[in-house]
């Protein structure tokens, strides 16, 4: 029974760590993806979000951005606590040419903590199987 458990502890360490490096590959290409330009923020939208008891706010900043003599507009990262965007606000993000619509704001890192948790806790399932 202890070698099955350690076993699956084992595998499941090892999915874990290979799908951690792959999320933190995934958020390290996002800094080469399309060319970069500026974009202004031009709305924000706020939505009232409820998890059981508990209400906060949410941020959307709308922003446009002009390539290839088209202007297109696109959602920006959501953010939680207090407001972040201003309207008027420039921000840096990237798009490729061919598909202006899909865009990655520069710097965002949002995938990075959970791709480094999901890492640990691969980790500490490869290290439990070792002890058992």
């Amino acid at each position: 029974m202890i070698d099955y458990l350690s076993y699956s502890l084992e595998v499941m360490g090892i999915i874990l760590i290979v799908w951690s490096l792959i999320c933190l590959i995934r958020v390290k290409k996002q800094d080469s993806y399309g060319v970069e330009l500026e974009a202004i923020v031009v709305e924000i939208h706020q939505n009232k979000v409820r998890t059981g008891k508990e209400v906060f706010d949410e941020f959307t900043p709308i922003l446009e951005y002009t390539i290839a003599d088209g202007i297109y507009h696109a959602e920006g990262p959501t953010v939680q606590v207090g407001t972040h965007y201003k309207l008027g606000q420039t921000v840096l993000i990237r798009c490729k040419p061919e598909k202006p619509e899909t865009i990655v704001t520069v710097g965002d890192r949002s995938g990075l903590f959970n791709s480094v948790l999901i890492g640990i806790c691969g980790l500490m399932m490869e290290i439990l199987s070792f002890l058992l």
